[in-house]
C-alpha cells in the first residue's frame, strides 16, 4: 500500500517554520499597520514588491510602523512565505536582534538544552537559555508540558 500524499497546507506550515532568506528591502510606503518594501534586484532588473505585516515589524509595541521606519530606509528582513495571491511577505522582527537569530538559528528541532528558569507563572516558564544573548530570555515552557 501506498502512502497517502502530503497535505498541502501542512506542508505549507512547516515550510513558515523554517528560516527564510534574509534579503535587503527598501520602505516604500505604509498601508495600515503594514509595511510595503520593495526588494533589491540586479541592476535593471524589475525589484519586486513585498509587505511586512504589522506584527512582523518589530518586537517593540508601537502604534503604527512609521515609529520604526521612514519612507527610503533600507532594512534587512527575512521572507517568511508568500500569501494574497503570491504577494511576498517578510519579517523585520526576525532579523532585530542578529546576535539573537544567530543564536536561535544554531539550534536543530528536538535538541536538548539546558537553562536557568527566569520567571514562574501559572501558564508556564520563563527560561535562559545557557548561552543565549546578554539580557534576552529565549526559552519558555508551557504549564501543560512540565513534569
Amino acid at each position: 500500500m501506498s502512502e497517502p500524499a502530503p497535505d498541502p497546507r501542512l506542508q505549507s506550515l512547516l515550510n513558515q517554520l523554517r528560516p527564510g532568506e534574509v534579503r535587503t528591502v527598501k520602505v516604500i510606503g505604509f498601508d495600515g499597520a503594514d509595511v510595503l518594501v520593495q526588494l533589491k534586484g540586479a541592476e535593471g532588473e524589475e525589484a519586486e514588491i513585498g509587505r511586512i505585516p504589522g506584527h512582523e515589524a518589530s518586537m517593540r509595541r508601537v502604534e503604527s510602523p512609521s515609529e520604526l521606519f521612514e519612507v527610503g530606509q533600507e532594512i534587512e528582513a527575512e521572507d517568511i512565505g508568500r500569501w494574497r495571491q503570491g504577494e511576498l511577505h517578510l519579517s523585520a522582527r526576525a532579523c532585530e536582534i542578529p546576535a539573537l537569530r544567530s543564536f536561535l538559528l544554531s539550534f536543530e528541532g528536538g535538541q536538548v538544552v539546558t537553562g536557568t528558569v527566569a520567571e514562574v507563572h501559572n501558564f508556564g516558564v520563563f527560561v535562559h537559555i545557557d548561552g543565549e544573548p546578554n539580557g534576552l530570555c529565549t526559552g519558555f515552557i508551557r504549564g501543560p508540558d512540565l513534569t
